[in-house]
């Protein structure tokens, strides 16, 4: 039985027809009933789309750019409203082909996991996901194919939430508008002991903070405040490890990124949280 799909895309500064899965997307609801989708656009300036004359296309335009949280949790209102079973988290920079739609909404595990996740590459590199029971940041581990009851990560978009995993965390949290709201989710759904499903799917993903040189201080400043705050807050177990992590990223990004105000910015951060934990 093919399960209710709500696929919520987040889009800024882009057209919903410069997507790479707009074909995916066009498709999916012009030959299945039993999906929709939400296109959240952050853009300062509104986008029009022959999609959106589509009932199941639902946009919604916010120039306030609130991020990603606000846009999942409009998915997850109407994906309450039609009683769903599943819904994709999906960047606007993520890949995605009609067979991924149909192998998820033909998923039949639904009731024994939180979440499906695909296999995620950036580039050549294996992004996601990856296990988190100890700091993600340093060496990396990948989990197979399969089920797992092991805490793991993976990245937002191409992850598929059921209905159980939606239920457990209840809402997305606002606290992590943008950076580091994978991690909460991940670690939400562990603390819920939601188990996880990797799948045998593999996405491209455009992931530029993996290169501090091409990141900007001002997305700099997000991601390493989402980070004190995930885990000063949630994952606390990890922040000691976290705070020796700052000083070798530190040392890293004075050798290697032009910006000097990056690792200015991690030597500064690495201080505040010694101080604190003194």
């Amino acid at each position: 039985m093919e399960q209710r799909l709500v696929i919520v895309l987040v889009l800024y500064k882009k057209s919903l027809s410069d997507c790479p899965s707009y074909n995916a997307l066009y498709y999916a609801v012009s030959k299945r009933k039993n999906m929709h989708v939400v296109v959240y656009d952050n853009s300062p300036e509104e986008h029009g789309d022959v999609l959106y004359k589509n009932n199941q296309v639902h946009y919604i335009h916010n120039p306030a750019n609130p991020g990603l949280a606000t846009a999942y949790n409009e998915g997850l209102s109407l994906f309450q409203k039609l009683s769903a079973q599943l819904m994709l988290l999906l960047d606007q920079d993520t890949e995605i082909d009609f067979p991924y739609l149909d192998k998820i909404a033909s998923q039949t595990d639904g009731e024994s996991v939180g979440a499906f996740v695909p296999l995620v590459y950036s580039g050549n590199q294996k992004i996601s996901p990856v296990f988190s029971d100890n700091y993600v940041g340093g060496g990396l581990s990948f989990p197979e194919i399969g089920k797992t009851s092991h805490r793991l990560m993976a990245v937002n978009s191409g992850t598929v939430l059921t209905a159980s995993g939606l239920a457990a965390i209840e809402r997305f949290n606002e606290e992590f508008p943008l950076d580091f709201l994978d991690h909460w989710l991940f670690w939400k759904l562990y603390q819920e002991k939601q188990e996880i499903e990797v799948l045998d799917v593999t996405l491209a993903h455009d992931l530029s903070v993996l290169d501090y040189s091409q990141v900007s201080l001002t997305r700099y400043e997000s991601i390493i405040t989402a980070e004190r705050r995930f885990y000063q807050n949630y994952d606390t177990a990890m922040l000691t490890v976290h705070e020796k992590h700052l000083l070798k990223r530190m040392v890293k990004q004075f050798l290697t990124v032009k910006n000097r105000k990056i690792w200015r910015r991690t030597w500064q951060e690495y201080r505040l949280l010694a101080r604190e934990g003194q």
